[in-house]
C-alpha cells in the first residue's frame, strides 16, 4: 500500500509538511504511513480479518469508495521507533492534537471506530459521503484540485492599505462592536474581530453557546465542523464569511447574509488563491483558512 505523500490532495501535502516540522521540533519520531489507496488495495485491506489472516482494520470495501484514503484526503502515521510503532498511546494523542491544531481531523475522535493513527482533511466531514455526492468519482474530485506543488502556497504580504479591508473593518465595528480603526490593514485586532464575527454568527445560527472572545479554541473549532454555507442560503454565517472575504481583499459584492452570485464568485476566487478545492462552498476548511494568520 502506498506511502507516497505526493498522491495526496495538495493542501494535505502542505499540512503533512507542517506536521513533520512541528513533530521534529517537539522531539516526536513521526513516521508517515499509508496515504492514497486504490480500490484494489482497499479491498485487500478489507479482506484482512475476514477472508485473509489478521485483525479487522476497516469496514470499507474498495468498491464502496468509503475510505478517505481512496480520495487522497487522509494519511496514517506511526511512531518511527523500531518495535514501538503503535504501542505508545500518548504519542498518538500528542500528534493527533498537533494535527487538529493545523486544521486536520483526527480519527482518534471517532466514537464508533476510533482510528488513532489517522489524520485527514475535514473539509467534507468525517466520511467521503459528500465527496461521492458532489464528484461521483475520485478522478472528478482530483480534477478540482487547484495546485500540485505539494505544499501550500506562501502568503504574500498585504498592501499597507486596502479599501476592501477597510470596508471589512467597518462591518466588524457594526456587527460585533469591534472598535477598530478603519485603517485598511489586517492586523491582529482585525483578525481577532473576524473570529468574533464567526463565533457570533454560529451562536445566532446554531445556538453554539460560544464566548465571542476572538480566540479560536477547541469549542469554536468543534462548533464549526459539519457546518457550511453555499449558494442560495441566508444565514449569519454567510455574513461572517462575506466580512472575512473583505479582510482577505476579495469582494463578495455586499455584506447582507445572502449567499448570492457575488459571494459565490468571491469564495471560489479565494479558494483558488488559497489552494483549496474551488467548489464555491464555504465550509470548515475555507473558513479556517480565511481566519488563519
Amino acid at each position: 500500500m502506498g506511502r507516497d505523500i505526493s498522491r495526496l490532495h495538495p493542501r494535505l501535502q502542505g499540512k503533512v509538511a507542517q506536521l513533520q516540522k512541528a513533530c521534529e521540533k517537539a522531539g516526536l519520531a513521526l513516521g508517515i504511513g499509508e496515504c492514497f489507496r486504490s480500490a484494489a488495495e482497499q479491498d485487500a485491506l478489507y479482506a484482512q480479518g475476514r477472508t485473509s489472516p489478521g485483525a479487522i482494520v476497516t469496514n470499507a470495501p474498495g468498491s464502496s469508495y468509503s475510505s478517505q484514503h481512496q480520495w487522497g484526503i487522509a494519511f496514517d502515521f506511526f511512531k518511527n521507533v523500531s518495535g514501538h510503532a503503535y504501542d505508545d498511546n500518548g504519542f498518538f494523542s500528542r500528534v493527533g492534537a498537533m494535527g487538529k491544531s493545523l486544521g486536520l481531523g483526527w480519527g482518534g475522535d471517532w466514537k464508533d471506530f476510533p482510528d488513532r493513527p489517522h489524520l485527514y482533511l475535514p473539509d467534507w466531514g468525517d466520511t467521503p459521503s459528500l465527496l461521492k455526492q458532489r464528484y461521483g468519482t475520485f478522478e472528478n474530485f482530483k480534477a478540482s484540485w487547484t495546485g500540485g506543488e505539494g505544499d501550500e502556497k506562501p502568503q504574500t504580504s498585504a498592501p499597507a492599505f486596502s479599501p476592501l479591508v477597510r470596508d471589512g473593518q467597518i462591518h466588524l465595528n457594526n456587527y460585533v462592536g469591534a472598535g477598530l480603526a478603519a485603517d485598511g490593514i489586517r492586523g491582529s485586532a482585525t483578525k481577532a474581530a473576524g473570529i468574533r464575527a464567526v463565533q457570533q454568527a454560529m451562536n445566532l445560527d446554531y445556538a453554539a453557546g460560544l464566548a465571542a472572545d476572538g480566540i479560536w479554541g477547541p469549542a469554536s473549532d468543534g462548533a464549526l465542523k459539519g457546518h457550511y454555507v453555499e449558494l442560495g442560503e441566508t444565514q449569519e454565517l454567510v455574513r461572517a464569511v462575506q466580512i472575512l472575504l473583505l479582510l482577505r481583499q476579495t469582494d463578495p459584492k455586499g455584506v447582507d447574509a445572502v449567499f448570492g452570485s457575488g459571494t459565490l464568485a468571491a469564495v471560489r476566487q479565494y479558494q483558488q488563491q488559497a489552494n483549496l478545492a474551488a467548489d464555491g462552498v464555504a465550509g470548515y476548511a475555507t473558513i479556517r483558512s480565511l481566519l488563519e494568520v
